[in-house]
């Protein structure tokens, strides 16, 4: 099963999410995430949160949707919204979750989000971040980019280590190498083929398909 997750943060590319509202067969709005969905026409499937970053109206139009399923949690919770709606998403089945609105100005949550990647990993699912200019995907074993001439591949690895990292369809290769945490050797490579392989056999691997 296919989920979007709709989070609070930067999301103002309408056109995106209307893209992934129609990719995915299950809609989860975290919190505030709700409203960009409501200014695009659109309604969640669940919501999710302690609703104190969305509007007062949004929250009383879906709320008298009885087609919306509402979770409501405490405001003194040891998680955050965009969490709880992965762990969600993660009992309901999901296979793959794409999570949009989760980057912004407040970068522990982008930072806290981002990390969020590693559960769905764990899990046993696919998962990946968006927005108008960066994917974001967490790896440990292998993944293919389909080339895109405007945006860069970025490649960073989580601490210590990344050990042997393969790429294929990229300008600067790398075969069978190991990237340490705390450099920035990874940043900027180009597509050079119409898809591009990362591969690698220890660690977890952070790539960040992005253009200015």
């Amino acid at each position: 099963m296919k989920v979007l997750i709709v989070g609070n943060g930067n999301l103002s590319d309408t056109g995106l999410l209307i893209k992934k509202y129609e990719w995915a067969d299950l809609v989860i709005a975290a919190d505030g995430g709700a409203r960009y969905l409501n200014e695009s026409g659109l309604a969640p499937h669940v919501m999710l949160g302690d609703f104190d970053s969305l509007p007062e109206p949004v929250l009383r139009k879906f709320g008298q949707d009885g087609k919306i399923e509402i979770v409501a949690f405490e405001p003194e919770k040891d998680y955050t919204d965009m969490e709880l709606a992965i762990d969600l998403a993660l009992e309901r089945g999901a296979s793959e979750i794409a999570i949009l609105g989760a980057s912004g100005t407040r970068l522990d949550h982008t930072v806290s989000n981002i990390h969020l990647l590693y559960k769905i990993l764990k899990n046993g699912a696919k998962g990946h971040m968006e927005d108008e200019k960066n994917r974001i995907f967490l790896i440990d074993r292998f993944i293919t980019l389909n080339r895109e001439d405007s945006r860069k591949v970025s490649l960073l690895p989580l601490p210590p280590h990344v050990k042997g990292v393969t790429t294929t369809g990229l300008s600067y290769p790398l075969s069978d190498e190991t990237l340490f945490f705390g450099t920035g050797r990874g940043i900027s490579n180009e597509f050079c083929a119409d898809n591009a392989t990362v591969t690698i056999k220890e660690g977890l691997l952070l790539i960040f398909v992005s253009k200015d």
